[in-house]
Parts: C-alpha cells; structure tokens; sequence
C-alpha cells in the first residue's frame, strides 16, 4: 500500500483494479473495490486500520466487473456503507444478465485454480448502488472535497474522483500504461477526457490498473487513441469492410495487448474485446457511434 498525501492510501497489488481509501473525518472512502473476495477480506482490514469506523462510502468508477464485481463482498454495503456509482453503471446492475462481465474474471480464476473464489463471485449478487450521478456529483466529507465527473471513453460509464485538496486524480481506466479495454469505448469521448485531465492542476494519477503515474502517461495514451483512430481511418479509407478490419493482422499486432499469464480464456476474451472496440471504432469513422 502507498501513502499520498496525508490520508490518501492507494493499493495497486491486487488482481486487476487498484483501489483507493481517502480517510475523512466520517470514515473512509473506498474509491473502486477489489474482485477477488480473498483480497476484499484482506483490503476491508488494512481499511479499518486507518479509521475506526472503516469504510463509510465505496465509489465504484466504472460498470465493468473489475471495479463493481467486489462490491458484492463489502461488509455493510447499502447499508453502513453508502454504494455511489454512475447511473449507467445502476443501469446495468439493474439489468441482471451480466452485462458488468464477472464472467471473464470467474472463468480466468478457475484456469488459474481459484475455484472456490471463482464460484463465490459468481453466486454473489451485485448490490444495487445508492447514490448516483448522470454527468458529475461533488461529495464534500471533511477535510475533502470528492469531485467526481463522468468522462465516459473507456465506457459510457467511466467517471474520475478528483481530490482538488491533494492534487491528486483517481482516472479509472481512462488513464491506462497499457491502452487499456475497447469493448464499450468511444475513441472520440476518450481523447476528450484525456484533454479534460491533461488541463488538471494535478501531477499525480492513481490509472485504473498498474502504477501511481504523471501526465507523461496521458500525453502518451492521448496519442494511442489518436494512432487507432488514423490507423482504422486508413484501412476504411481503402475499402476494407467492417469484418476486414477487425481481423487485420498489422493493426492487431500493432495495438493488441494482453497479460498471456493469466490464462487461455483471458487470451481469448480480451482478443473478443478487443475486436469489439476495433469494430466500434469503425463505426465511429463512419459516424454510426
């Protein structure tokens, strides 16, 4: 866990999403939650260590499994603990039929050998969030002010907290060192929320997954969304159909990542998205997105 700040505390150790616990004089704020119910166990504690009433809020940024599918294993949720997400991302709960995709986490689990955790995620329902925000929402909890913005991108649900007392900005997965998932992106809307963060009075972003960072990373994923947008352009310019596109090899080996340790379905499944968020992007250039 790393300290920034005087009560911000950041854990990037755990499978797929960092979190966050900015402690006020309420309690603390779990910014994003871990997945696996062995790592929730483990977060919950290290969270009342920091204050005696624990965790008092839980924020989830996304609708994505990675940083909604653990709220289903927070003590109090709903209850002692007040769930705030995107309305998008309620819009999807509400859903019931998996559209925040625990099932690439269940099935990447049971490849490595976690089953027991694996079926937990599985059977455990997602809470329903309480409080929501459609464009922005401002949570003020002494000594700090939450401000918190739906930049969409990544997702239509993708929303940033920034902590204006610290100068620090937790992004989701709009910042991301490894260009992060297309599945539900919007090129446009991304490169405009990696504007939006640039023009921050920040030097320090906690991204979605991996390392704290600066805006050397923003500049550098701005200009990855910029790469994919001119690189499918050049292949609709020369005729080549949607299915044509998502398929090409030069543009998969250009900008396809994947951690090959986690699994053959993990393999498989981000190779899915990826093509998902090429085929999007396609529409987009044909301004059908």
């Amino acid at each position: 866990m790393q300290q920034l700040g005087t009560n911000v505390f950041v854990e990037t150790g755990y499978d797929w999403a960092n979190v966050a616990a900015v402690v006020t004089k309420s309690g603390a704020v779990l910014i994003d939650c871990p997945v696996r119910p062995s790592d929730s166990a483990h977060w919950q504690q290290v969270v009342k260590g920091l204050h005696p009433k624990g965790g008092r809020y839980l924020i989830t940024t996304d609708y994505h499994g990675d940083h909604v599918a653990g709220s289903s294993f927070i003590e109090g949720i709903g209850d002692t603990v007040n769930f705030l997400a995107p309305q998008v991302a309620f819009d999807e709960i509400q859903k019931s039929d998996n559209a925040f995709s625990k099932e690439i986490f269940v099935e990447t689990l049971r490849d490595q050998g976690h089953t027991e955790e694996a079926d937990k995620i599985q059977n455990a329902p997602i809470p329903s969030p309480t409080f929501c925000w459609e464009e922005t929402m401002l949570l003020h909890l002494e000594p700090y002010t939450f401000n918190i913005r739906r930049l969409a991108g990544h997702s239509p649900a993708t929303s940033s907290v920034y902590l204006p007392e610290e100068g620090i900005l937790f992004s989701s997965d709009i910042v991301s060192h490894h260009g992060g998932g297309m599945r539900d992106a919007h090129i446009g809307d991304w490169i405009r929320a990696l504007d939006w963060i640039e023009a921050l009075p920040i030097e320090t972003i906690v991204p979605g997954h991996g390392d704290i960072c600066g805006k050397d990373v923003v500049r550098k994923q701005r200009q990855r969304m910029v790469d994919i947008l001119g690189a499918v352009g050049d292949l609709v310019n020369k005729g080549l159909s949607k299915d044509e596109v998502i398929v090409d090899e030069a543009l998969t080996k250009r900008f396809f990542r994947v951690d090959t340790s986690r699994g053959e379905y993990w393999l498989n499944q981000r190779r899915e998205t990826f093509r998902e968020g090429i085929s999007r992007v396609y529409d987009e250039i044909k301004g059908v997105a």
